[in-house]
């Protein structure tokens, strides 16, 4: 068993995998894309980004917690960095919302949105794809 501190609260562990983990069981939220429990973990959106009292950033889900150690979630600087990586995936994501399937249920939609994401000061990379109508000559 470990104790860590996370934006000032103490919070015990036993064998939690890595600092996600023991951040979501102190009912601290915060934004994931890549993230799941059940699969390999790899790190790849860095949206779980977290810093610890020396002012090192990393990603939380794939960090092994250890005793002692003092992280912080939500800090000006991690801010930045979440809505810097939301607006660089959005850069090389379709930005049609409204004709996405996904639309209202898309958490990239929803992380924006939560996180203040307004404009993307980046072009879109996206290929656009558009439908070929087939007309035949009469």
């Amino acid at each position: 068993m470990g104790v860590m501190t996370i934006d000032g609260r103490k919070v015990k562990f036993t064998d939690e995998p890595n600092i996600l983990t023991v951040i979501r069981k102190a009912d601290i939220d915060i934004p994931t894309l890549c993230y799941h429990s059940e699969l390999s973990v790899y790190g790849a959106c860095r949206l779980c980004t977290v810093e610890n009292d020396k002012g090192k950033t990393f990603a939380s889900c794939f960090e092994p917690p250890r005793d002692g150690m003092v992280i912080y979630t939500n800090t000006p600087r991690l801010m930045k960095y979440r809505k810097l990586i939301l607006e660089l995936l959005l850069a090389a994501h379709c930005r049609d919302c409204t004709t996405c399937i996904k639309s209202g249920e898309c958490q990239l939609q929803s992380l924006a949105h939560r996180m203040g994401v307004m404009d993307v000061r980046f072009e879109n990379t996206k290929e656009l794809h558009r439908s070929m109508t087939v007309r035949r000559r009469s």
